[in-house]
């Protein structure tokens, strides 16, 4: 992946604004290019890509655990109730 620097982010995002007839202004370009360059520079990054890249089932199966837990208990709860 080759890698682009904040001037040339910025040329981009002036071209793309140009050819699309959209009016950007100087500091909404420095904005958007920065943040082009931080989110690239978090990519190239391997360990932070394989994190991003490979998702882990275990955390929303976690949760889904526990929000059955408590419609269980809630459930069980009406149940006494009645």
């Amino acid at each position: 992946m080759s890698e682009i620097s904040l001037t040339g982010y910025k040329r981009r995002i002036r071209e793309y604004a140009d050819s699309h007839a959209q009016e950007i202004g100087d500091s909404k370009i420095s904005r958007l290019a920065t943040k082009l360059c931080k989110r690239q520079a978090r990519m190239l990054d391997e360990d932070l890509e394989r994190i991003f890249m490979h998702s882990d089932p275990t955390p929303k199966k976690a949760f889904r655990n526990i929000e059955d837990a408590e419609k269980e208990k809630a459930a069980s709860a009406r149940t006494l109730t009645a």
